[in-house]
């Protein structure tokens, strides 16, 4: 059994600014602008954003603390082909790795990034975006199993994530590798990142 090490990186509509769209792929750049809603355009652009600093981060490109408008390197081309559909609002998944997964709930945006295995994330808000009775912890993870690929608990690594804002749950899964039959994957070694455009990143701790 493999204890996979994850990076998870939390940021805030706080962190939306156009200066960043300079530091995206086109196409990331016209996917963005697309959004019609304001709250859900500033979503997307944090969490492009996001994606592109936790990528260039895992693959050790980032040049000291990003700041606003920026570039911490080339941008990173982001495949999101829906499997079902074929349009661009799939999983994301850049050539090379890491395995990626992000999702946004209300103000908070998060990417998370693995090296050895799929791995999913999800944040809901609390009241707002589950049904009434729902148990938080378990729909999130139920998410973040469906985000990696991964069947009900089936040698999965899961954990539960405490969101840098009151009133949010989260999870994370990291799913086993395919074709590797009887990998079961242990909790993850999760380390998370507050992220802000114009400071940097500040490590939120570790869990194992």
């Amino acid at each position: 059994m493999t204890t996979p090490s994850v990076d998870v990186w939390w940021a805030d509509l706080t962190a939306a600014d156009l200066a960043l769209l300079p530091d995206l792929p086109e196409a990331e750049r016209r996917r963005v602008l697309a959004v019609p809603q304001d709250a859900d355009r500033g979503r997307s652009l944090v969490a492009a954003a996001l994606l592109q600093h936790a990528v260039a981060t895992h693959r050790g490109r980032a040049q000291g603390p990003p700041t606003a408008g920026t570039s911490t390197g080339a941008p990173v081309e982001v495949d999101r082909t829906c499997a079902d559909c074929g349009e661009q609002h799939g999983r994301p998944v850049v050539d090379g790795g890491p395995h990626l997964s992000v999702a946004h709930a209300g103000l908070l945006v998060v990417v998370a990034t693995c090296a050895d295995a799929p791995v999913g994330v999800d944040v809901e808000r609390l009241g707002r975006d589950l049904p009434h009775g729902t148990d938080a912890q378990g729909w999130t993870l139920r998410e973040a199993r469906t985000k990696a690929g991964a069947g009900p608990r089936v040698g999965t690594g899961e954990t539960v994530l405490t969101p840098p804002m009151p009133g949010y749950a989260a999870a994370l899964v990291v799913a086993p590798v395919a074709g590797r039959p009887g990998a079961g994957v242990g909790v993850p070694d999760v380390h998370e990142h507050r992220w802000r455009p114009d400071r940097g990143a500040a490590p939120r701790g570790v869990r194992g």
